[in-house]
C-alpha cells in the first residue's frame, strides 16, 4: 500500500491547537528480518509530509531508535535503510522525545512508536549502549522510567506493535497500563494507514 497526503481528509474545526508530535520508528535489524522495515519508513514519510501541509503548526519530529536512537531528518528519510546492529533502545528514544516535548510546553504531546521487539539497550551514565537479550531489568526499569515521565508530560504514548512476541505483548502491556495509551497490532501492509488515522483522531480530540 502506498499513501500520500491526498488519501486523509482534514476536517477544519474553529480553532486548530498546535501539537508536538513524536514518531519512534524501530530501526533494528529484526525490522529487516520480518519484512516490516519498509512499511515503518513509509509510515515516517507520510506522517511528516501530512503534518508539513496539513497542520505546518505543529512540532513534528522523528526519532529512529536500534543500538541508539537518532532525531531523522525530513531529507533524509527517502534514502534511510535499518541497522544492521543489536539492540532495540526504546529508553534512548524516549529521552530524545521528552527533550521535544519540553521545548513546546504548550503544544499538545502526541507520542507514536512503530516497534517490532521489547526494548534490549539502555543508555548509560557515560552515554554509551548497554544491550542485553533477554532485556536486563535495568533496561526495562530504564525504558518504563521515561514512560513514566512521559505520562507526567500528560503525553498519551500510542504503540504500533509489529510482532506477535509474548514478552514484547507483555512489555507494552504495561506500557499502556501506566501510561493510559493504546496499543495496536496492524499488520506491515495497513501500518501506514493506523499510525496515519490514529494521529489524525488525536488531533481531533484535542
Amino acid at each position: 500500500m502506498r499513501l500520500s497526503v491526498d488519501d486523509f481528509e482534514v476536517s477544519e474545526t474553529e480553532r486548530r491547537s498546535a501539537a508536538a508530535v513524536c514518531l519512534l520508528v524501530d530501526l533494528s535489524y529484526s525490522m529487516a528480518l520480518r519484512g516490516t522495515w519498509a512499511a515503518a519508513k513509509q509510515t515516517a514519510l507520510a506522517l511528516q509530509a501530512l503534518v508539513a501541509s496539513k497542520f505546518p503548526q505543529d512540532a513534528v519530529q522523528i526519532v529512529g531508535f536500534s543500538n541508539y536512537a537518532r532525531v531523522l531528518q525530513p531529507d533524509e528519510l527517502a534514502g534511510l535503510d535499518w541497522d544492521m546492529v543489536q539492540g532495540t533502545n526504546l529508553h534512548h528514544a524516549l529521552l530524545i522525545a521528552g527533550r521535544h516535548l519540553d521545548r513546546h510546553p504548550d503544544f499538545e504531546p502526541v507520542v507514536l512508536v512503530v516497534t517490532d521487539g521489547e526494548p534490549t539497550a539502555h543508555l548509560m551514565r557515560n552515554g554509551r549502549s548497554a544491550f542485553e537479550w533477554p532485556p536486563s531489568p535495568e533496561t526495562l526499569e530504564l525504558t518504563l522510567s521515561e514512560v513514566d515521565k512521559m505520562t507526567r508530560r500528560r503525553a498519551t504514548i500510542n504503540v504500533f506493535m509489529l510482532a506477535a512476541d509474548d514478552r514484547l505483548k507483555e512489555f507494552v502491556d504495561e506500557v499502556a497500563r501506566r501510561n493510559g495509551g493504546r496499543v495496536f497490532s496492524p499488520s506491515a501492509d495497513r501500518l501506514g494507514e493506523y499510525v496515519v488515522s490514529d494521529f489524525l483522531r488525536l488531533r481531533r480530540a484535542r
